[in-house]
């Protein structure tokens, strides 16, 4: 294990963390971060997650057209 870091675990830690719904916010106080772009370069957004976000936003964008007023 030549290539492993204790400093790989905070890399994992944080994506771990952002894949489970955590806000980049409560990540980087767990992590001692004073700037939101730390923990940005420390998290991952895994495809599932993304995809997931791209679902919930259509999902959102559906119902808004659904409920528009009767003209």
């Amino acid at each position: 294990m030549a290539d492993f870091h204790l400093h790989d675990l905070r890399h994992s830690a944080a994506s771990f963390m952002i894949n489970a719904g955590i806000d980049l916010y409560a990540v980087g106080r767990i992590l001692g971060h004073a700037d939101h772009q730390s923990t940005m370069r420390y998290s991952h957004l895994a495809n599932e997650t993304l995809m997931a976000a791209v679902e919930a936003g259509a999902a959102k964008m559906l119902g808004a057209q659904v409920q528009l007023p009767q003209i």
